[in-house]
């Protein structure tokens, strides 16, 4: 069975499993009305249930309805059978159930609280300016040749004061991928090089390279800033959407912890550490 196929069966299943005593079709033939699609052994489809099942992840956009809804009837067919074997009672099947309906209750909730959620202009930019506060004000540009040992670094380190052209040495000796750019790592902001790596390069100023060899993980590196400029932090309405979930999640996580701090948590059998 596919992944989609399992999915579909198991949330399909899930609704009336879990209401283990959803009525089964009485003696007496049930009422159709306009919002009924099929009847399975007396059971209503309806034209929400369609809707729903179209809405399900996976479920293909572009299936003819009438496709749909012979799944669904084959769904519902295999949710009787599964009643009248009494899958439904067993442990097992419950406690998957039970933690679907978990899960799917939680994911309910979160989503109408975050829908309802409104912030002020004032709170988004005061969001906003918070983390342009705490953005790298400056970006560099440097070449590097990373060697697998100081030695040679030295080496190339004594043929630059010699006169010898960076990208020239990093074509030829260096085992770092930015070999074919002649050492080109292009613009970055210190944050994105392993610390070594930035605090060398933020000590110089254009045009020098280190002194002495700069060992990382990744080996030995010959440094030469060639520029800097200033980081243009990207415009408010550019990044609203970001700020927004942003405070989302903050709003949410909030509210969680209030619901948690409310509610009688017992330990009586503590987990195993």
């Amino acid at each position: 069975m596919n992944t989609r196929i399992a999915l579909i069966l198991l949330t399909a299943l899930l609704p009336v499993l879990t209401a283990c005593d959803r009525p089964e079709p009485e003696a007496e033939p049930p009422v159709a009305d306009a919002e009924t699609l099929a009847l399975v052994n007396g059971v209503p489809i309806t034209r929400t249930d369609l809707f729903t099942y179209v809405g399900l992840e996976g479920a293909p956009e572009t299936a003819d309805t009438e496709e749909l809804l012979d799944e669904l009837i084959r769904l519902e067919v295999l949710r009787q059978q599964a009643v009248a074997e009494g899958l439904h009672q067993e442990e097992e099947t419950r406690i998957l159930l039970r933690n679907i309906e978990t899960n799917i209750l939680a994911s309910q909730l979160i989503e109408r609280r975050t829908e309802a959620m409104q912030f002020s202009d004032a709170e988004i930019q005061a969001e906003y300016e918070n983390r342009i506060e705490a953005l790298p004000s400056e970006e560099y540009r440097a070449r590097h040749i990373l060697v697998p040992t100081p030695e040679l670094a030295r080496e190339l380190l004594g043929q630059l004061d010699a006169g010898s052209e960076f990208a020239e040495l990093a074509e030829t000796h260096s085992i770092d991928a930015s070999a074919s750019e002649g050492g080109d790592l292009g613009w970055f902001v210190p944050e994105q090089m392993v610390p070594p790596f930035a605090e060398a390069v933020t000590e110089l100023e254009p045009g020098e390279y280190t002194r002495e060899p700069v060992e990382t993980q990744f080996g030995w590196h010959v440094i030469r800033l060639e520029d800097t400029r200033d980081v243009e932090p990207p415009p408010l309405e550019e990044v609203r959407p970001l700020i927004e979930e942003i405070l989302e999640t903050r709003r949410l996580r909030s509210y969680v912890e209030e619901l948690r701090a409310d509610a009688r948590i017992e330990f009586p059998i503590r987990p195993q550490q």
